[in-house]
């Protein structure tokens, strides 16, 4: 009877012991991400942001007395990789929500995905219109943008652009993707509206070697400026051959000038560059100020675009979480509808019918060999 009783209880203490761990599980949140690819490079800091907002709120107590884990699937900046990540954060890893996936055409892959689901999908970077319109009120409700869509953008690079007077013409060169052909048509519009014309309009393949004709068709055409729409490794080559080829024709659209362009910059290569982004390190606010010294320590250098907005959306979805009062996927969803965070930008997020939200579009020009930040406006 006794040996009876010692198994009895050694059986209850380890109940309790699984118990007590199930009651703190972590709450696994997933990243849609390239982490490999032309993009693989944005995909890091997009990671390496939701890792830093992770880690705070964990140190902090978790959310709901519980710790948050991320799950990473790395979508390549490709379709069908992207549906397979998706794929995989929710029959493998049981996420209750998921931020990604950078790029549009992916995004736009994975949001029947999780309106399957019925998960949560955080959109973070992604750009293209085609995703807040398919998003909300008729559509899916289960997709939520924290970032500006590139027609909230294109408007206010086009205002900024016809303020200054000097553009009639404008040459557009994209990517042949969602983002690319979608910043075109969101600029396009803009700029009509603002008395600008959009001149020639070249979209190459991702992954794209050289840029000769193009450029030798820009050099004939004389546009007032080139808006270039791509990213990562993409932009950067283009860059490179546009200086090597001497053009003096100004760039603007939608230029990454972050590090990633940090030896075209110093060069001056760039110089008289302009470019509307989301978001920009040296944004003057007190709450930014903060994030990029955490940032800059942990990681060793500035955050971007991409690494600011993963940080976001971690946070957004913590505080849904936390206002949910439970890790529910409907629940998380309902409270996301309701949002009301304050974003680092002096910005409230908040969302519209569409599930889209407004942040600041941030104004950038390259004045010589540094960036600074010329205006910003709502979107």
């Amino acid at each position: 009877m006794k040996a009876l009783r010692v198994i009895y209880s050694a059986a209850m203490i380890a109940l309790l012991g699984i118990s007590g761990t199930f009651a703190q599980d972590a709450i696994p949140i997933g990243l849609s991400s390239p982490q490999t690819g032309g993009a693989a490079y944005l995909g890091q800091h997009q990671r390496q942001g939701a890792e830093l907002a992770v880690a705070e709120l964990n140190e902090a107590g978790g959310v709901l007395g519980r710790q948050l884990e991320l799950k990473v699937q790395d979508n390549q900046c490709n379709p069908t990789q992207g549906v397979a990540s998706a794929d995989q954060l929710i029959d493998v890893g049981k996420v209750v929500a998921i931020i990604g996936g950078l790029c549009s055409s992916v995004t736009l892959a994975i949001m029947p995905v999780i309106e399957r689901a019925k998960i949560p999908l955080i959109v973070d970077v992604s750009t293209n219109p085609k995703i807040s319109e398919a998003a909300g009120a008729g559509g899916n409700i289960w997709t939520f943008q924290i970032n500006p869509s590139d027609a909230g953008l294109a408007a206010a690079l086009g205002d900024y652009l016809a303020s200054k007077g000097t553009y009639k013409s404008i040459a557009f060169i994209g990517e042949d993707s969602d983002y690319g052909r979608g910043g075109h048509d969101a600029l396009k519009a803009a700029l009509v509206k603002s008395g600008i014309e959009i001149g020639s309009a070249d979209f190459f393949i991702q992954g794209t070697a050289d840029f000769a004709s193009v450029i030798a068709r820009l050099r004939s055409e004389k546009p007032d400026a080139i808006a270039l729409y791509a990213v990562g490794a993409d932009e950067l080559n283009f860059l490179r051959q546009y200086r090597a080829a001497g053009l003096k024709i100004p760039i603007t659209g939608r230029i990454e000038l972050s590090d990633l362009q940090a030896s075209l910059i110093d060069a001056g290569a760039l110089d008289g560059a302009t470019s509307v982004f989301p978001y920009a390190p040296s944004v003057d606010t007190e709450g930014n100020k903060a994030f990029v010294a955490k940032f800059t320590g942990k990681f060793g250098e500035a955050p971007n675009y991409q690494s600011f907005e993963g940080y976001e959306a971690v946070k957004v979805l913590a505080d849904a979480i936390t206002r949910a009062g439970n890790a529910e996927p409907a629940a998380i969803r309902d409270a996301l509808v309701t949002t009301s965070y304050p974003s680092l930008l002096d910005e409230t997020i908040s969302f519209d019918e569409h599930n889209q939200a407004h942040n600041k579009a941030v104004i950038l020009r390259v004045d010589g060999t540094k960036v600074v930040v010329d205006s910003t406006s709502g979107t």
